[in-house]
């Protein structure tokens, strides 16, 4: 599903463009990572490779034989600058990850300034951090509520905290960062203005929904999905609601949801977690066991394409709490 994707997105690309437009590069395998674009200045780098694919594998017994929780980056180039977002799993399973890594993104960027950030503080988005933070040339710009407490990682001269409606001018193309905590405290999705493309990290859920780990994260979701949907619908963003695209942290997921076909999540989405929501606030919500082995998520609250993730036991102490 993921190759065909990315081809139909190229050809989509290359036909709005025009016969003047370069084609799209190729799926591109460097160690233990694959590159896709699907425009001409963003790159889709995954952490997976055909010795180890992305996702899950099961035998005919129905166990699982294969699991590669693949964490996505996007890397867009401007033509002053460039701005890498997220940095995957810590690779282990190859040995030139590193190096795989840094060439990924020197080849694309050339001589321009580099600048990281990151959607999240968790680990299967931080992890491939070794590779950069000793190198002088580039800059750190961190979620404040995720990374203040953590600064003391990246040299003094490398790094900038940075709160809500942050803006990335790279020269021709701009994102900006909009906070919606939940996830975490600090989760940022990022818009590419004008583009209506949004990276979204595990802010909104990437496939098995978004998860939440305490009573404070729900409350601070209901707050950040408003926040989210008010950003959206102010004219001044400039956002084609009917167009929006949704590019997640682990996009592998997306497999979870065969209904979408080769689409992305896009403003339905969004919609049916705004909803979803108003039911767990109102107490109707449907609610099924979530049969994963985590000592809170016991429960998936469901609504059309959405799941929110959570515990049971939370939500009455929330409605109890709000009655």
């Amino acid at each position: 599903m993921k190759r065909i994707l990315i081809a139909a997105l190229a050809l989509v690309a290359a036909v709005a463009c025009g016969p003047k437009t370069q084609p799209l590069d190729p799926e591109v395998v460097v160690g233990p990572y694959t590159v896709t674009n699907f425009t001409q200045n963003i790159y889709h780098i995954q952490d997976y490779n055909d010795q180890n694919p992305a996702g899950e594998e099961f035998d005919a017994e129905g166990n699982k034989t294969h699991f590669n929780n693949c964490s996505d980056m996007y890397l867009i180039v401007g033509e002053e600058s460039a701005l890498l977002i997220d940095l995957s799993n810590y690779i282990r399973w190859a040995d030139n990850a590193v190096e795989s890594i840094q060439n990924i993104v020197a080849e694309r960027i050339g001589d321009k300034p580099l600048t990281i950030t990151f959607t999240h503080n968790h680990g299967d988005h931080t992890g491939m951090l070794p590779a950069f933070i000793e190198n002088p040339d580039v800059f750190f710009s961190l979620p404040r509520e995720d990374f203040e407490k953590m600064v003391s990682r990246f040299p003094d001269v490398k790094y900038e905290l940075y709160d809500d409606l942050k803006k990335y001018d790279l020269g021709g193309i701009s994102l900006t960062a909009v906070l919606v905590p939940g996830h975490t405290a600090g989760s940022m999705v990022f818009f590419v203005d004008g583009q209506d493309i949004v990276f979204t990290g595990d802010a909104v859920g990437s496939g098995h929904g978004v998860w939440l780990f305490d009573l404070q994260a729900f409350k601070n979701y209901v707050g950040g999905v408003k926040h989210l949907m008010e950003y959206i619908a102010n004219p001044a963003n400039g956002i084609a609601k009917d167009a929006l695209r949704l590019y997640g942290g682990h996009y592998w997921q997306k497999d979870w949801f065969p209904e979408l076909g080769d689409d992305t999540f896009g403003m339905q989405y969004l919609n049916d977690m705004d909803e979803l929501i108003s039911q767990i606030i109102d107490g109707s919500a449907y609610t099924e066991p979530s049969n994963l082995d985590h000592r809170v998520i016991d429960t998936y609250f469901r609504n059309g394409q959405a799941v929110i993730a959570w515990n049971t036991e939370l939500w009455a102490q929330y409605r109890a709490e709000n009655e």
